[in-house]
């Protein structure tokens, strides 16, 4: 599918998270979901980000990030609540973690 004005909005949004690669999308009825990469200077991993769109009210549904430095202004850009992320392997006792 080819860039069109009716996307706007969706790259307006986007365009917010300046130290966002973006990389991969999805669409389902009525949402589209965008992925996109953030790098870690101290450790050369990236951190994930994705933003979930209603296709149908034009609005943003969601974010979700494992970046600990842009999550809290990720929320604020937004307008979200902000929520910070925590590694699974110190709640839950599932066979394959990351415990760095």
């Amino acid at each position: 599918m080819e860039y069109t004005k009716k996307d706007n909005w969706i790259t307006e949004a986007l365009n917010k998270l300046i130290y966002v690669e973006w990389d991969r999308y999805f669409e389902y009825k009525g949402g589209l979901v965008c992925f996109g990469w953030i790098d870690r200077e101290k450790d050369n991993y990236k951190d994930f980000v994705t933003l979930e769109f209603n296709t149908e009210s034009k609005g943003l549904v969601m974010f979700i990030t494992s970046s600990a430095l842009y999550s809290k202004d990720i929320a604020e850009i937004f307008d979200f609540d902000y929520s910070e992320c925590k590694r699974v392997g110190n709640r839950f006792k599932a066979n394959r973690v990351i415990r760095k």
